[in-house]
Protein backbone atom coordinates (compact mmCIF):
# COMPACT_ATOMS: atom_id res chain seq x y z
CA UNK A 1 0.00 0.00 0.00
CA UNK A 2 1.44 3.41 -1.25
CA UNK A 3 -0.41 6.95 -0.08
CA UNK A 4 1.01 10.48 -1.06
CA UNK A 5 -0.99 13.70 0.63
CA UNK A 6 -0.26 17.19 0.02
CA UNK A 7 -0.96 19.77 2.83
CA UNK A 8 0.42 22.51 4.86
CA UNK A 9 1.42 21.31 8.61
CA UNK A 10 2.38 23.73 11.17
CA UNK A 11 3.13 23.20 14.61
CA UNK A 12 3.24 25.15 18.05
CA UNK A 13 4.82 24.13 21.26
CA UNK A 14 4.08 24.90 24.86
CA UNK A 15 6.32 24.42 27.37
CA UNK A 16 3.01 23.12 29.70
CA UNK A 17 1.28 20.04 30.64
CA UNK A 18 -1.97 21.43 30.79
CA UNK A 19 -3.49 19.95 27.32
CA UNK A 20 -6.65 20.40 28.79
CA UNK A 21 -6.58 24.40 28.24
CA UNK A 22 -5.41 23.51 24.54
CA UNK A 23 -7.85 21.20 23.69
CA UNK A 24 -10.96 23.82 25.15
CA UNK A 25 -9.12 26.70 23.01
CA UNK A 26 -9.71 24.69 20.01
CA UNK A 27 -13.37 23.71 21.02
CA UNK A 28 -14.29 26.97 21.61
CA UNK A 29 -12.06 28.67 18.28
CA UNK A 30 -13.75 30.14 15.05
CA UNK A 31 -13.64 26.92 13.72
CA UNK A 32 -15.46 24.70 16.11
CA UNK A 33 -13.22 21.74 16.85
CA UNK A 34 -14.42 18.46 17.85
CA UNK A 35 -13.54 15.22 18.67
CA UNK A 36 -12.37 12.75 15.60
CA UNK A 37 -11.17 10.23 16.75
CA UNK A 38 -10.34 7.94 20.57
CA UNK A 39 -6.79 9.01 21.92
CA UNK A 40 -4.22 6.67 20.76
CA UNK A 41 -0.81 6.12 21.93
CA UNK A 42 1.83 7.18 18.84
CA UNK A 43 5.01 5.43 18.07
CA UNK A 44 7.55 6.52 15.60
CA UNK A 45 10.94 5.01 14.98
CA UNK A 46 13.11 7.84 12.72
CA UNK A 47 15.77 7.09 10.90
CA UNK A 48 18.97 8.70 9.63
CA UNK A 49 22.21 8.37 7.31
CA UNK A 50 25.47 8.37 9.53
CA UNK A 51 25.82 11.66 8.97
CA UNK A 52 22.97 12.36 10.36
CA UNK A 53 21.31 14.58 7.07
CA UNK A 54 17.79 15.05 8.68
CA UNK A 55 18.99 16.65 11.84
CA UNK A 56 21.20 18.65 10.37
CA UNK A 57 19.01 19.62 7.63
CA UNK A 58 16.73 20.68 10.35
CA UNK A 59 18.80 22.46 12.84
CA UNK A 60 20.61 24.38 9.81
CA UNK A 61 17.38 25.91 8.63
CA UNK A 62 17.09 24.15 5.25
CA UNK A 63 14.36 24.84 2.92
CA UNK A 64 13.80 21.34 1.96
CA UNK A 65 13.64 19.03 4.41
CA UNK A 66 13.50 15.50 4.12
CA UNK A 67 12.75 12.27 7.07
CA UNK A 68 11.66 8.94 7.19
CA UNK A 69 10.40 7.33 9.95
CA UNK A 70 8.10 3.71 10.91
CA UNK A 71 5.27 4.52 12.91
CA UNK A 72 2.57 2.23 14.80
CA UNK A 73 -0.16 2.81 17.66
CA UNK A 74 -0.28 1.22 21.10
CA UNK A 75 2.29 -0.98 22.52
CA UNK A 76 5.74 0.93 22.37
CA UNK A 77 7.41 -2.74 22.68
CA UNK A 78 6.07 -4.67 19.86
CA UNK A 79 5.49 -3.23 16.44
CA UNK A 80 2.29 -3.40 15.86
CA UNK A 81 0.87 -2.58 11.99
CA UNK A 82 3.45 -0.36 11.21
CA UNK A 83 3.78 2.12 8.44
CA UNK A 84 6.62 3.79 6.89
CA UNK A 85 6.00 7.94 6.09
CA UNK A 86 8.81 9.68 4.11
CA UNK A 87 7.63 13.47 4.63
CA UNK A 88 8.98 15.92 2.66
CA UNK A 89 8.66 19.41 3.98
CA UNK A 90 9.11 22.79 2.02
CA UNK A 91 7.90 25.75 4.48
CA UNK A 92 5.15 24.66 5.74
CA UNK A 93 4.41 22.61 2.68
CA UNK A 94 4.20 19.50 3.73
CA UNK A 95 4.28 15.91 1.28
CA UNK A 96 3.92 12.48 2.88
CA UNK A 97 3.97 9.36 1.31
CA UNK A 98 2.97 6.39 3.14
CA UNK A 99 4.09 2.50 2.45
CA UNK A 100 2.83 -0.27 4.46
CA UNK A 101 5.36 -2.52 5.68
CA UNK A 102 3.97 -6.17 7.20
CA UNK A 103 7.77 -7.65 7.52
CA UNK A 104 8.18 -5.72 10.66
CA UNK A 105 4.66 -7.00 12.50
CA UNK A 106 5.45 -8.38 16.17
CA UNK A 107 9.56 -6.96 15.92
CA UNK A 108 10.36 -6.02 19.41
CA UNK A 109 11.66 -2.17 19.25
CA UNK A 110 14.81 -3.37 20.60
CA UNK A 111 15.53 -5.41 17.66
CA UNK A 112 17.62 -2.66 15.92
CA UNK A 113 19.23 -4.80 13.13
CA UNK A 114 16.31 -5.98 12.14
CA UNK A 115 14.26 -2.68 12.00
CA UNK A 116 17.29 -1.47 9.51
CA UNK A 117 17.46 -4.30 7.70
CA UNK A 118 13.83 -4.90 6.63
CA UNK A 119 13.79 -0.78 6.00
CA UNK A 120 16.61 -0.69 3.55
CA UNK A 121 15.10 -3.57 1.88
CA UNK A 122 11.72 -2.42 1.29
CA UNK A 123 13.03 1.86 0.35
CA UNK A 124 15.78 -0.24 -1.63
CA UNK A 125 18.04 2.79 -0.07
CA UNK A 126 21.02 4.30 -2.36
CA UNK A 127 22.35 5.30 1.43
CA UNK A 128 22.00 3.24 4.01
CA UNK A 129 19.75 4.88 6.71
CA UNK A 130 20.01 3.30 10.19
CA UNK A 131 17.46 3.89 13.59
CA UNK A 132 18.81 6.85 15.47
CA UNK A 133 15.34 8.07 17.54
CA UNK A 134 12.27 6.93 18.76
CA UNK A 135 9.45 8.92 19.92
CA UNK A 136 6.36 8.26 21.82
CA UNK A 137 3.12 10.20 23.45
CA UNK A 138 -0.47 10.28 23.65
CA UNK A 139 -2.70 12.23 20.85
CA UNK A 140 -5.91 13.27 20.99
CA UNK A 141 -7.62 14.02 17.38
CA UNK A 142 -9.30 16.79 16.41
CA UNK A 143 -11.51 17.94 13.22
CA UNK A 144 -13.45 21.60 12.42
CA UNK A 145 -17.02 21.66 12.31
CA UNK A 146 -16.41 21.89 8.45
CA UNK A 147 -14.68 18.84 8.20
CA UNK A 148 -11.70 20.29 6.09
CA UNK A 149 -9.05 20.99 9.14
CA UNK A 150 -7.48 18.91 11.36
CA UNK A 151 -5.93 19.62 14.30
CA UNK A 152 -4.23 17.09 17.13
CA UNK A 153 -2.61 17.58 20.63
CA UNK A 154 -0.13 15.37 22.22
CA UNK A 155 1.53 15.20 25.56
CA UNK A 156 3.35 12.66 27.85
CA UNK A 157 5.92 12.86 24.85
CA UNK A 158 8.94 10.78 25.68
CA UNK A 159 12.05 9.88 23.65
CA UNK A 160 14.81 6.99 23.39
CA UNK A 161 18.18 7.29 21.57
CA UNK A 162 18.82 3.98 19.12
CA UNK A 163 22.56 5.00 18.28
CA UNK A 164 23.32 1.79 20.37
CA UNK A 165 21.59 -0.82 22.22
CA UNK A 166 23.04 0.09 24.98
CA UNK A 167 20.96 3.18 25.24
CA UNK A 168 17.37 1.61 24.31
CA UNK A 169 16.38 1.43 27.79
CA UNK A 170 17.23 5.20 28.32
CA UNK A 171 14.10 6.81 28.39
CA UNK A 172 13.93 11.07 27.77
CA UNK A 173 10.79 12.02 29.45
CA UNK A 174 9.35 15.86 28.18
CA UNK A 175 5.87 16.05 30.77
CA UNK A 176 5.95 19.26 30.28
CA UNK A 177 5.50 19.86 26.94
CA UNK A 178 2.10 19.80 24.68
CA UNK A 179 2.36 20.12 20.86
CA UNK A 180 -0.26 21.37 18.85
CA UNK A 181 -0.48 21.13 15.29
CA UNK A 182 -3.14 21.42 12.26
CA UNK A 183 -3.01 19.82 9.25
CA UNK A 184 -5.46 21.01 6.00
CA UNK A 185 -4.98 21.46 2.28
CA UNK A 186 -2.41 24.11 0.70
CA UNK A 187 -5.59 25.95 -0.80
CA UNK A 188 -7.34 26.61 2.59
CA UNK A 189 -4.38 28.68 4.11
CA UNK A 190 -5.68 32.22 4.00
CA UNK A 191 -9.12 30.93 5.33
CA UNK A 192 -7.57 29.01 8.42
CA UNK A 193 -5.02 32.10 9.44
CA UNK A 194 -7.99 34.43 9.06
CA UNK A 195 -9.83 32.03 11.82
CA UNK A 196 -6.98 31.74 13.88
CA UNK A 197 -6.88 34.78 14.86
CA UNK A 198 -8.58 34.02 18.41
CA UNK A 199 -5.99 31.36 19.53
CA UNK A 200 -2.99 33.32 19.74
CA UNK A 201 0.08 31.00 19.62
CA UNK A 202 3.52 31.60 19.21
CA UNK A 203 3.83 29.29 16.24
CA UNK A 204 7.22 26.75 16.72
CA UNK A 205 8.89 25.07 13.51
CA UNK A 206 10.76 22.41 16.24
CA UNK A 207 9.08 18.66 15.82
CA UNK A 208 8.87 16.15 18.39
CA UNK A 209 12.16 14.93 16.04
CA UNK A 210 14.74 17.63 16.60
CA UNK A 211 13.29 18.75 20.22
CA UNK A 212 14.68 15.25 21.25
CA UNK A 213 17.84 14.96 19.16
CA UNK A 214 18.65 18.73 20.83
CA UNK A 215 18.50 16.54 24.00
CA UNK A 216 21.22 14.71 23.20
CA UNK A 217 24.77 16.88 22.34
CA UNK A 218 26.78 13.57 21.64
CA UNK A 219 24.20 12.61 18.93
CA UNK A 220 25.94 15.46 16.78
CA UNK A 221 29.66 14.13 17.99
Amino acid sequence: MKNKIKRFERKWLFKSNNSLSLINALIRSNLFFRTQYPTRKVNSVYFDTYGYTSIRQNLDGVSYKKKIRVRWYGNKEIINNPVIEIKSKKGFETKKESIAIKELQNTKISDLEIIKEMLNKKLNSKKIINPVLSTHYEREYFVSLNGKIRATVDYNLQSIFLNNLSQIDIVKNFKNICILEFKYSTSLDKYVRKNLKDITLRLSKNSKFVNSAIEKPKFFS
